[in-house]
């Protein structure tokens, strides 16, 4: 597997292995192994949450559940969870904007070019037409776009916290 191909699969399914909107962070980390902490979202409230299994960013409502997927692709090298391995994989990087735009045609996933106003330098994204699934580039002068990150969210879900008196999982961050 190559980083392009996890990349166009994720477009295509909006989920790496069980990592995707609306799973609990209990059976992603069942399958995958406990995520790397990366701290509260806001200083006053402990939820939302964000978590990690190498690039590839989490947010965890306090229902447990995953609102939003973004894996960072700007890096020399990019660590993507191997579903069913509980390991990462390590990919050279960057992507270029042609490169990404080919293996999402050679997967058959449809995608439309969007023009964004912001942030400066990241005015150019492909959203996958059955997922949502955006990836955003970064273009320098003079060089073709580079793939910054992948992102996928829900806007809403049915948001139950967990009881108060039941045991602790392990992700009370």
């Amino acid at each position: 597997m190559t980083a392009i191909r996890t990349l166009a699969e994720f477009g295509s399914t909006a989920a790496i292995g069980p990592l995707h909107c609306g799973a609990t962070i209990n059976d992603i980390a069942a399958a995958l192994g406990p995520p790397w902490d990366i701290g509260r979202v806001s200083k006053r409230r402990r939820w939302p949450h964000l978590f990690s299994y190498g690039d590839a960013e989490f947010c965890v409502c306090r229902c447990r559940r995953v609102t939003l997927i973004s894996v960072q692709t700007w890096r020399d090298a990019i660590e993507l969870p191997v579903p069913g391995t509980g390991r990462l994989a390590t990919f050279a990087g960057p992507l270029t904007h042609t490169r990404v735009m080919a293996e999402l045609s050679a997967i058959n996933c449809p995608f439309t070019s969007l023009t964004l106003r912001q942030p400066p330098g990241q005015d150019l994204a492909l959203q996958v037409d059955s997922t949502g699934v955006t990836f955003t580039f970064r273009a320098e002068a003079g060089s073709e776009p580079l793939l910054d990150s992948a992102g996928h969210w829900i806007s809403t879900h049915e948001c139950a916290p967990p009881e108060a008196d039941a045991p602790d999982d392990g992700f009370g961050a």
